[in-house]
């Protein structure tokens, strides 16, 4: 089986937001403040972004034609 560029994002997002979210909780902890906590936030918001574009993606295009075939 191929993977796809989209595969792959969804992929990277899935896994990467949460690493994120932990790293940033980390960060809080130790007190760190500025531009990696502002770099993480932005990150973790184009993730979280591309993941809910690809979902929609796949439900909309992909979901429709299965649930078409499934009813009949």
């Amino acid at each position: 089986m191929k993977a796809s560029f989209l595969m792959f994002l969804n992929y990277l997002t899935m896994m990467g937001v949460p690493v994120l979210l932990v790293l940033l909780a980390l960060f809080a902890l130790i007190g760190v403040d500025g531009p990696v906590r502002t770099v993480l936030l932005i990150l973790i918001a184009a993730g979280a972004v591309v993941f809910g574009v690809i979902g929609l993606r796949e439900a909309f295009i992909h979901g429709g034609k299965e649930h078409e075939t499934a009813v009949r």
